[in-house]
């Protein structure tokens, strides 16, 4: 019986707790609007005051000065009790405030609103007021009506209620503001990205698709010299889905890809390519944007090494130079004049490639084309040196250099 009775004793114990936690999210929101409330009334007490000190100051300065009766402890606790009902009443002015904004759109139909509601208040609070005064100051005075008085009062403190709407619509407006700063700077990098993103769709269907025609050209020829470079790509696309979605990949890892895609090369043209890095060991760490290096050498190879027939050697070169990565990629090929002193046009690779660099660095980058003083063609990458970013993953990253 014990064992039947327990869990039907912890059955009801829960489902009695959890009843009162239901009753307890549902007063949250209550709760929360309690606590905001409570938070104005704390702000808008501290600043009525510090109102009232001054009032109190500045006037038991002239009155001293013109030799008036009233003392300080006496304008002090007149001043404090205004204040400690404007402190009443400051709540339910700042929720009128949030709730009936001026807007362009709507600003006649809430001015009729504030002005009602500010009259309505501000009596409120004059009434109470003037009924406080006689306990509050201690001093005898001559009798005055309620009502003139009252009126009198409300007449002195009616700004009083216009101050709070003023200062709740400058912070309305501000946040506001900031808010769609925020959306628009987000728009701004949501765009940024899907503008890379679709630079680099472009581009790895221009690598692909030259890759296939390379094997293509060699199945004719050599068929396993063809199977062996297939199954180099598919070693290649698959270490490049690991940085899908990535912008900014460490060097090294940039290296490991761009080595995947000279062995490729190599298969295809033996001995007539040769590659030498010139990696400064510092540099490894760097960021870079993903698949910056490849589309480069591509055109090192198709463009210079290709149309040759002698040998030809591509160097890749990177260096730290004060707070800046540069990056050169230079070949011995044909040069960028070949064509009757004319420079050719720019293929997609190195188009995507600046267009990349500027998404990413802004004008904070720079590359360059230019003949090799010994022959051929150098590119010149130079962009800020970094070793971290919080959107990179690197937690794969490999760090070995082919």
């Amino acid at each position: 019986m014990a064992q039947e009775f327990a869990p039907t004793a912890s059955a009801k114990l829960s489902a009695e707790f959890g009843k009162r936690r239901g009753v307890s999210a549902r007063r949250s929101p209550v709760f929360d609007k309690i606590k905001e409330w409570t938070r104005i009334w704390a702000i808008g007490f501290v600043l009525w005051t510090v109102l009232a000190f001054l009032g109190a100051a500045g006037t038991h300065v002239y009155t001293a000065s013109v030799g008036g009766p009233e003392s300080w402890a006496q304008l002090l606790a007149w001043y404090m009790a205004i204040s400690a009902v404007w402190s009443v009443m400051t709540p339910p002015v700042y929720a009128l405030s949030r709730r009936f904004i001026f807007e362009r759109s709507n600003w006649k139909m809430v001015l009729p609103l504030h002005i009602i509601a500010s009259i309505v208040l501000t009596c409120i609070a004059a009434s109470i007021i003037v009924w406080l005064e006689p306990y509050v100051t201690w001093t005898p005075e001559a009798h005055v009506p309620f009502f003139p008085h009252m009126l009198s009062r409300a007449f002195m403190d009616i700004q009083r209620y216009w101050y709070i709407l003023l200062i709740t619509q400058a912070i309305d407006y501000y946040g506001k503001y900031r808010e769609r700063e925020l959306q628009s700077s987000q728009l701004e990098a949501q765009l940024a990205h899907a503008q890379l993103e679709v630079l680099k769709i472009q581009l790895e269907p221009h690598f692909l698709f030259n890759t296939l025609n390379s094997i293509a050209a060699l199945a004719r020829n050599d068929g396993p010299a063809a199977e062996n470079m297939t199954l180099q790509l598919a070693d290649l696309l698959r270490f490049s889905l690991d940085a899908m979605g990535v912008h900014e990949v460490p060097l090294s890892r940039e290296l490991t890809i761009l080595q995947k895609y000279i062995d490729i090369q190599q298969t295809r043209f033996q001995d007539r390519l040769q590659v030498e890095m010139d990696i400064a060991g510092n540099t490894l760490s760097a960021l870079v944007p993903n698949m910056i290096l490849q589309p480069l050498v591509e055109n090192a190879i198709r463009h210079g090494i290709g149309p040759r027939r002698a040998p030809g050697m591509i160097r890749v070169c990177t260096r730290q130079v004060f707070d800046e990565l540069w990056m050169e990629i230079s070949d011995n090929g044909m040069g960028l004049t070949r064509f009757g002193g004319a420079v050719p046009p720019e293929g997609v690779g190195l188009r995507n490639t600046r267009a990349r660099l500027l998404q990413l660095y802004n004008h904070d980058h720079r590359l360059t084309l230019e003949d090799a003083a010994g022959g051929g063609c150098v590119v010149k990458i130079h962009i800020p040196f970094r070793t971290h970013f919080e959107e990179v993953r690197t937690s794969d990253a490999h760090s070995s250099v082919a």
